[in-house]
């Protein structure tokens, strides 16, 4: 499958996450039912970890069973410890975001966290993982009937005379 192709299904499941993570982002910060403040309006970046850590899951099993679907996945579990701590580190990009933008610029409105963090963060993000992804953990199979060890000879030079 072509670098185009894999970065195509992972956008699909970049932006389908995304969008998850938005909504329950937006809810748990932004969301007043009956008037009442939302449950964590005054700890934006922790509704973000929380929101991204349950999109995440999604993410694996739509990355593992579509886009790499053709990659063998590196280590135990299928790749997922290395996936998800992948996953969890890059989480860094879009978390800076959105700090920068509450405690350095001062903006709390909903539109100002989600082009922080869900716009701009998100997508360095993504581009972050999938380049990741595709060098830890969703490898290249190797060709069916070979292994890395198991090349095959090289013909030998002619000697000298013959």
């Amino acid at each position: 499958m072509s670098i185009r192709r894999e970065f195509s299904r992972s956008a699909v499941i970049g932006t389908l996450s995304s969008l998850v993570a938005a909504g329950l982002f937006n809810w748990l910060v932004h969301w007043q039912p009956g008037g009442v403040g939302a449950w964590l309006n005054g700890w934006p970046v922790t509704a973000f970890l929380i929101a991204n850590s349950i999109s995440m899951l999604l993410t694996y099993q739509l990355s593992r069973v579509w886009a790499f679907r053709h990659r063998e996945a590196t280590g135990f579990l299928g790749g997922a410890p290395l996936f998800f701590a992948t996953s969890t580190a890059s989480l860094v990009i879009p978390v800076i975001c959105l700090w920068g933008s509450r405690n350095v610029l001062m903006l709390d409105s909903a539109l100002a966290d989600n082009i922080a963090a869900n716009v701009v963060g998100l997508f360095l993000g993504f581009l972050t993982r999938f380049a990741l992804f595709r060098m830890w953990v969703f490898k290249r199979a190797e060709p069916r009937g070979r292994s890395t060890g198991d090349r095959a000879p090289r013909p030998s030079p002619a000697a000298p005379g013959d």
